[in-house]
């Protein structure tokens, strides 16, 4: 009689594989889900600089009394790019008809130098009478 081959204990082949693959579909949508929210931080962190600087910008728009209309464009200090439309709108009238003041309409554009295409638009609208504009 032949002795009997002990039988060894582990995993085959196949068994390794489909672990390892198992494993490696885990690990990616584990990253995907950690980049996903480094996107969503960069993006807050864009929108929050983006609000802060243009809402400044538009708040001061007109504070000397002059309104520029037109197109504008810069670069704050921390490389947010911005462009500002600025267009006359509806001249305001007093009880007498007599003009009062003056609307205009400033859209700012807000978007990043490095190219993400992330944007964001400010929009608001200014009177200035004709007192400021030194009519």
């Amino acid at each position: 009689m032949r002795p009997r081959l002990k039988r060894r204990r582990g995993f085959s082949l196949i068994e390794s594989l489909a672990a390892f693959a198992i494993l490696a579909l885990v690990l990616s949508q584990l990253l995907n889900g950690v980049s996903g929210g480094v996107r969503n931080e960069s993006r807050a962190d864009f929108l929050v600089r983006a609000a802060r600087q243009g809402a400044s910008q538009l708040d001061a728009l007109g504070a000397d009394g002059q309104i520029p209309t037109g197109e504008t464009t810069g670069t704050y200090s921390d490389g947010l790019l911005w462009r500002l439309v600025v267009r006359p709108g509806k001249t305001v009238k007093g009880v007498t008809g007599a003009p009062i003041g003056m609307t205009f309409h400033a859209t700012l554009f807000i978007e990043r130098a490095s190219g993400y295409g992330d944007n964001f638009v400010l929009s608001t609208v200014k009177l200035v009478t004709m007192e400021e504009r030194g009519q």
